[in-house]
């Protein structure tokens, strides 16, 4: 299906009245002109990397005065926890399991109609092109990539392993002798933690924010609305940051598992993905380092958002730009014996998003009801007076975000195909896992004949918002179980 026939089969065409003549915040002060739209992404970014959802630690100020200044969702699900089956379902606003892309690696034996599903099914993104506002990406693109009015990007400088990649990092290394892996995982080696030889501006992060700016520059010297993507590589490995951006390892104060824990844990977690993750062997030196690592990184990555925001300010089009900020999912830093993704845990599927437009959205609102990510684009499209189709699972969040409706979703969902992994210890004895949340519960579980069974875990996360105890398999919590399973089978077959 090209553009055309999906803007016309499924978009239909721009609504006639949109928000301008319904009840919203700033509507009187809403220009003629649809809203410009900014959207900043990390690759692998936690919630509470940043300063606005209370960690003292994260030096965030430019995205917390986002927050400040617009709509914060406290409790935002990514689809999948994996990078490529997660950005999919944002941009397409369906669940993974709709067109069969539910992990990142080797195929199996998926029907082969799901994997026709997973190359057909529409990108969103493109409804923009009706209007003349065709997307622009600057940064990672995953999903899509043939879509982009205009694409580029700034590599990473060191690979995952954190071996040199650019000329510069190998000028560097070549110069000191190391390519500094100062801390790595055990069973892949990736590098998790430790600073380079480098200026903040000679990082890929800056190297992007400038190529932002200039593309931002271009933008807002032009007569009409735009729509522009800035997707950073931060904060994925290689997990490598200046020293001047390395948060004080000693303020960070993030649980670490106990042994009683760890035995409590399901034999999925326990075994496979403890070999996966390759942390329980880290000293409590390299786990502090690699934890100052990954919060500096995204405070570099701030910077560059304080200077996009400061340009909007400086050429007036901060007042009608939608600044939105998300990532793709989160990233495990020795919580539970783990490290990196591919869990359900709060580190791994919460993620940062904020919806910032002085003309459009109230100012300092914080969303506490649970959201998924699948709801993000058809929320971009109702503010730029565009109808979400009604054949995705997403829906827009102005609802929401108007105080128009009180409650949203029964329950949030993520899930990931373990069998389709490119790591060959998740492959084994595993298949499709899925994660069903409520306000009170987390259930996560095998959802798949193919598994050994469900290999379950339990969370009351009004009691246990660390997600240490385990209350899966115990009887009195039969009932709770039954009613997630329920939820789960009916979100499955799309009820």
């Amino acid at each position: 299906m090209n553009r055309r026939t999906f803007l016309k089969a499924t978009l239909g065409v721009p609504l006639a009245t949109g928000l301008a003549s319904t009840p919203s915040f700033g509507a009187a002060n809403r220009s003629k002109q649809r809203p410009n739209i900014l959207w900043i992404m990390l690759d692998d970014g936690r919630a509470d990397a940043l300063g606005c959802y209370g960690k003292p630690w994260a030096r965030t100020p430019h995205l917390d005065s986002l927050a400040a200044g617009g709509v914060r969702f406290e409790t935002a699900i990514v689809q999948n926890p994996v990078c490529v089956p997660s950005r999919k379902s944002m941009k397409s606003g369906h669940y993974a399991h709709t067109f069969g892309l539910t992990a990142m690696g080797k195929p199996t034996a998926t029907p082969a109609a799901y994997m026709k599903r997973a190359h057909e099914v529409p990108n969103l993104l493109n409804a923009w092109d009706a209007i003349d506002m065709a997307p622009i990406n600057i940064g990672k693109t995953h999903a899509y990539r043939q879509d982009w009015a205009k694409k580029r990007d700034v590599g990473p400088a060191f690979d995952v392993l954190g071996r040199p990649r650019s000329k510069l990092a190998k000028e560097r290394v070549k110069e000191t002798g190391s390519s500094y892996p100062d801390v790595v995982t055990k069973t892949h080696g990736w590098a998790i933690g430790g600073t380079v030889p480098f200026k903040p501006e000679e990082i890929s992060t800056s190297k992007l924010g400038d190529l932002a700016l200039q593309t931002l520059g271009r933008l807002t010297t032009q007569d009409k609305p735009f729509f522009l993507r800035v997707s950073f590589h931060a904060p994925h490995v290689p997990c490598r940051v200046p020293k001047e951006y390395m948060i004080d390892p000693e303020t960070i104060d993030l649980p670490l598992p106990t042994k009683e824990e760890l035995a409590s844990k399901p034999r999925f977690e326990r075994e496979q993905l403890h070999v996966y993750a390759g942390a329980p062997d880290l000293t409590l030196e390299q786990i502090k380092i690699a934890r100052g690592t990954y919060y500096g990184m995204i405070s570099l990555v701030d910077t560059q958002v304080g200077r996009l925001v400061e340009h909007l300010k400086k050429t007036g089009q901060l007042e009608n730009t939608v600044i939105a900020f998300n990532s793709d999912q989160g990233f495990q830093l020795g919580e539970h014996g783990l490290w990196k993704k591919r869990v359900f845990y709060e580190q791994n599927v919460k993620v940062p998003f904020i919806l910032s437009c002085p003309a459009l959205l109230p100012k300092g609102k914080v969303i506490d009801e649970p959201v998924e990510m699948i709801d993000f684009v058809p929320t971009l499209m109702e503010m730029c007076d565009l109808e979400p189709p009604t054949s995705i699972d997403g829906r827009s969040l102005m609802p929401l975000i108007r105080g128009d409706v009180n409650s949203w979703r029964e329950a949030v969902f993520s899930e990931i195909d373990h069998s389709m992994s490119m790591y060959q210890e998740l492959r084994h004895h595993s298949g499709r896992r899925v994660m069903v949340r409520t306000k009170e519960w987390k259930m996560v579980w095998f959802m798949d004949e193919r598994a050994d069974g469900k290999d379950g875990s339990l969370y009351n996360l009004q009691n246990d918002p660390d997600e240490k105890i385990n209350l899966y398999g115990q009887p009195r919590y039969a009932g709770v179980i039954d009613y997630l399973e329920r939820l789960c089978y009916e979100w499955d077959r799309g009820a």
